[in-house]
């Protein structure tokens, strides 16, 4: 089943998943420490969670990793909100968590009903769902859909006069098989790769169209902050779409 965008939520259904990604709570924090009082955000980003529940009714939440931000360890922060949080997650709905780069030892956090898998993902059907860091189980590759996070993809806008703003967007891309294929066994057509959005909004991200130049290089640079599958992707030819679903077209022309 063709995966549906949650029309202006940084969220889709894959079937009766609903899938988000880099909740990154206790991000406040890095604000605090630069002499910036943010009030925390974790109850809004409940209530933008329960929102999209009771919008599409799915069958289980889906979170592509990243749920804290403080890495290594965590902040008294995190270590107060965020068993809070998936405690009273998981009394709505059945979780399944793949963790990201910010993630060590969260297993410390989760409480009983919520199922942590291997950060190399896992699949359910035609779907695979990795944070998008490290590489993904060769079991990718019975998929048809790979979803990630990690990147906080966005688009950056200028105007004439240089007034500048950014919008999160959807990533939708090719791998290129020889990019990945000293790695694993490959006998059939490469699943799609999708990329989230982030869904803490206080996050910053990755302007693509302003850092073509490592994009288009991507898949021999290590330290561009891209992952892996994405580094290995299409990236310049990948389809470009805002969070109310509108198509914005190929990358290479955003740029």
């Amino acid at each position: 089943m063709e995966p549906r965008f949650v029309t202006n939520k940084p969220a889709l259904m894959a079937g009766r998943n609903l899938v988000i990604a880099d909740l990154h709570i206790g991000v406040e924090f890095e604000f605090f420490k630069s002499g910036i009082k943010v009030p925390s955000s974790t109850e809004t980003l409940m209530h933008s969670i329960e929102g999209l529940i009771k919008e599409t009714k799915p069958g289980r939440l889906v979170i592509l990793g990243d749920i804290k931000h403080k890495v290594p360890g965590a902040t008294k922060q995190e270590i107060r909100e965020v068993p809070d949080f998936l405690s009273k997650l998981s009394e709505k709905i059945r979780i399944d968590i793949v963790p990201g780069n910010h993630d060590d030892n969260i297993g410390d956090f989760l409480p009983d009903g919520v199922r942590l898998h291997e950060s190399t993902g896992f699949r359910k059907g035609e779907y695979f769902f990795v944070h998008g860091h490290a590489w993904p189980s060769e079991d990718f590759l019975k998929a048809k859909y790979v979803f990630v996070g990690h990147e906080h993809p966005q688009i950056e806008f200028r105007d004439k006069i240089g007034y500048r703003f950014v919008e999160q967007v959807w990533v939708r891309t090719n791998i290129i098989k020889e990019r990945i294929d000293n790695r694993y066994e490959i006998t059939g057509e490469l699943p799609e790769l999708i990329v989230l959005p982030r869904f803490n909004h206080l996050c910053g991200g990755i302007s693509m169209n302003q850092s073509i130049t490592k994009i288009e290089h991507a898949h021999k640079m290590y330290d561009s902050g891209l992952g892996p599958l994405v580094r290995a992707s299409d990236l310049r030819n990948s389809d470009i779409y805002l969070l109310d679903g509108t198509l914005l077209g190929k990358l290479k022309g955003l740029c």
